[in-house]
């Protein structure tokens, strides 16, 4: 399996989707010099537009990669064709937004709006039928033998049969698979020294006697030093041998590959963002904890005048609470509650309405009356962009346990903590009011974390507006 031809094929489709984005921008102004017959005003001169396609071209070559429209090819053919349409919504969405607002930015009033509507929707046509053209042309690679590389498969029968289905799910490895049902063990099946030899004599008669371009060895079980004759006879004879290493029984983990010196590393985590994934996920923190510490410095001497006069004590609360992988950080909030809340939680537990490690009162008599208006607007939340800004907090992440909640934590409860805390996430967008089991909320938070792309942080950012103005 050379990764080499994998990462070619990468860039095929990138230098395609280029030049799709190219000769969609140019279709459109063409297209849309010519509706002037229907009111619209004329066009400036290409020359005019011409710089604009350099920065249309990064940024959605960008959001192409962000949004994941270079891993289509690894499903089945419905489920590839449909994650092609719906991968390519938000590249247009977010792009269409990102040069409007560099046109705001520079008051460039010439480029017409119209146009860059149009634009997106005969782009999002093009990349579609392009990548959609290109999917259905490696299904067809597949069953030809010009390209195609025969592999055979040998080792234990689960391995075996995943790896199997595994490749024929991924086009892009153009594998002929075959299977001979003698090189197949059970996991179970013990050979002697002298059985493993003769299977392995057998397995290098086949490969001479037969069309055989590479060798996959798939054991459950792994022992390179039993393998070790096998191997070294596969690549005395120029084949190249892959070594598949069945992690299929650990759950929700991925895998990395790396080589140091002469080591080779195998890394297992819960979740996998791609640096790029990280850059813009920092980026938009950033930019949103920007404005939302604007917005909060702008409502401070409202809000902690209110609070004041209200009832006596600190304007803000500050609260030790966990971060990622357990770092303590000092959580921001407007006080909404009287300034002995603490003391007092503790005569409140038995009306606890929330199971597990959290505490959830409807009606707590220690909310002040600011501080109910406050909580129901979500106003208290917006000190919380300093933590942001500080690198404590993400705008999209998982609710921050305080102290005591996280000593009280199981095992599978520390893998929220995994990822950056929130200022909003999947239990906030997701009825908070209505869960009352914390088991509930720790399967939501893990469901955002094996899931996680900038896609579902806009989106989960989209319906905590949603929810903010519904007031629920």
């Amino acid at each position: 399996m050379n990764r080499r031809r994998r990462n070619f094929l990468r860039y095929v489709l990138m230098f395609l989707d280029l030049l799709v984005i190219a000769v969609s921008y140019v279709l459109t102004y063409i297209f849309r010099d010519q509706l002037i017959y229907f009111g619209l005003e004329e066009l400036a001169g290409f020359d005019v537009y011409f710089p604009y396609l350099v920065v249309v071209l990064i940024v959605w070559m960008i959001l192409l990669r962000l949004f994941r429209n270079y891993s289509y090819l690894h499903a089945r053919t419905r489920v590839s064709l449909f994650r092609i349409y719906i991968n390519l919504i938000p590249v247009q969405a977010v792009g269409l937004a990102v040069v409007a607002g560099i046109l705001f930015f520079l008051r460039d009033t010439q480029i017409s709006r119209t146009f860059l509507i149009l634009f997106s929707v005969v782009n999002y046509f093009m990349l579609a039928g392009a990548k959609q053209a290109f999917l259905l042309y490696f299904y067809r690679l597949q069953r030809g033998d010009r390209y195609t590389r025969n592999a055979l498969v040998i080792g234990h029968r689960r391995a075996v049969n995943q790896f199997v289905e595994t490749a024929r799910n991924t086009p892009e490895l153009l594998f002929k698979i075959t299977v001979e049902e003698d090189f197949v063990r059970r996991a179970d099946e013990q050979l002697s020294q002298e059985e493993r030899h003769e299977l392995f004599d057998d397995i290098l008669k086949y490969v001479s006697r037969n069309v055989v371009d590479e060798v996959v060895l798939a054991y459950n079980d792994l022992r390179l030093a039993d393998l070790t004759p096998l191997v070294s006879g596969c690549n005395h004879m120029g084949l190249m041998v892959n070594v598949v290493m069945d992690f299929s029984e650990l759950d929700h983990i991925k895998s990395e590959i790396d080589s140091i010196g002469p080591f080779n590393i195998v890394s297992f985590q819960a979740y996998d963002f791609s640096p790029v994934q990280r850059f813009f996920k920092h980026l938009i923190d950033y930019i949103l904890g920007g404005i939302g510490t604007f917005l909060f410095l702008l409502m401070l001497p409202l809000v902690a005048l209110a609070i004041k006069i209200d009832a006596p004590g600190p304007v803000f609360f500050v609260q030790p609470r966990k971060g990622k992988n357990g770092r303590d950080f000092q959580l921001i909030k407007f006080r909404t509650m009287y300034v002995d809340a603490e003391e007092r939680k503790q005569e409140l537990m038995d009306q606890n309405e929330m199971k597990g490690h959290m505490f959830k009162m409807k009606d707590d008599p220690r909310i002040t009356r600011v501080g109910a208006f406050l909580r129901k607007s979500s106003l208290d939340e917006f000190p919380q962009f300093i933590n942001v800004l500080k690198g404590d907090m993400s705008i999209v992440g998982t609710r921050p346990p305080t102290a005591a909640e996280y000593q009280a934590y199981e095992a599978h409860h520390r893998r929220r903590l995994s990822v950056q805390p929130g200022i909003t996430g999947m239990w906030q967008v997701s009825g908070r009011n209505r869960i009352d089991d914390f088991e509930e909320v720790v399967k939501l938070d893990t469901w955002y974390i094996d899931h996680w792309s900038i896609w579902l942080d806009l989106r989960i950012i989209g319906k905590t507006f949603l929810v903010l103005a519904s007031g629920r």
